[in-house]
């Protein structure tokens, strides 16, 4: 049986389609606090709470595979770890085969500055203790982020971030979802910190570029300090705490944090990682705010 967390979630969504795609739908089990909203996968769907450890056993039963999807508490009070330790006792103790744990590339990279890091980091440090056979996806930046900033910076001419010259292998959710299926599917890679990326880095120099590009409208790019970033994210709606997070990030790539490149993507799900000039062509509609 394989076991996916967060299925009411993008990531965990699409993995269940895909997993589908593979092969016998009974064998596949989703989860989410309100497994209502995931009734129409077509699988069997179990309620699971990470805050109920309780809950997490009885969901997690059976499992021969599971993922966990790390969750969205980023309340900088330790919930999200104590989460996702919830998550890796409920797997010890119903006896999971083998356990997925998506993270974030260079997670244990010293110095790296990411407020993203330090609760996967925790989370991965669980896993390597918990005496269970895993393996740790550590995705890159999701291409779709760009599908949000880059609105704005086509309609302004201006791609304004504070990443200096680093560069970000950056990823699609799709492709993370196929990753993640290839390996619950198939099985193996225990105890490998697998980077899940996308098949080039590229700076936002050259992200302005290939905007320009797509769109036939003028981008360039001006580089922001940090506080220039969290001040302009702030006025542009961004809740305050998230935008410190996201200058971190931003950092992170200046200092080379984020330029992880890998084949893990083919590796896994057996088929290639689109190019993200290929990636931003095919939502050219959407940059252009159409």
């Amino acid at each position: 049986m394989i076991v996916v967390s967060g299925a009411s979630g993008q990531l965990g969504r699409r993995t269940v389609e895909l997993l589908k795609e593979r092969g016998d739908a009974s064998s596949i089990v989703a989860l989410s606090r309100t497994p209502e909203k995931i009734a129409d996968l077509g699988v069997t769907a179990r309620a699971a709470d990470f805050d109920d450890p309780h809950s997490l056993v009885k969901a997690f039963d059976g499992a021969e595979r599971l993922l966990i999807i790390s969750t969205d508490q980023l309340d900088g009070e330790g919930t999200r770890v104590r989460q996702h330790g919830n998550a890796i006792e409920a797997a010890a103790k119903a006896g999971v085969g083998h356990v997925l744990y998506t993270s974030i590339v260079e997670a244990s990279a010293q110095g790296n500055p990411s407020l993203l890091v330090p609760d996967h980091l925790a989370t991965e440090k669980l896993l390597a203790e918990s005496g269970l056979a895993y393996t740790v996806l550590r995705n890159s930046l999701y291409s779709e982020l760009l599908l949000q900033s880059g609105p704005a910076a086509v309609a302004s001419g201006v791609l304004a971030v504070n990443s200096g010259d680093g560069a970000t292998g950056y990823v699609t959710r799709e492709d993370c979802a196929a990753a993640a299926a290839g390996l619950l599917a198939s099985g193996g890679h225990e105890g490998e910190l697998l980077d899940i990326t996308g098949p080039a880095a590229l700076t936002n120099a050259e992200i302005a570029d290939l905007l320009a590009d797509v769109t036939g409208k003028p981008v360039r790019y001006q580089p922001l300090t940090d506080e220039q970033y969290t001040a302009g994210a702030i006025d542009a709606g961004m809740p305050e705490a998230f935008a410190h997070v996201m200058a971190t990030v931003g950092q992170a790539t200046r200092e080379g944090y984020l330029n992880s490149v890998s084949d893990a993507v083919e590796r896994l799900s057996g088929r290639k990682a689109p190019a993200l000039a290929d990636y931003l062509t095919a939502n050219r509609q959407t940059l252009l705010g159409a």
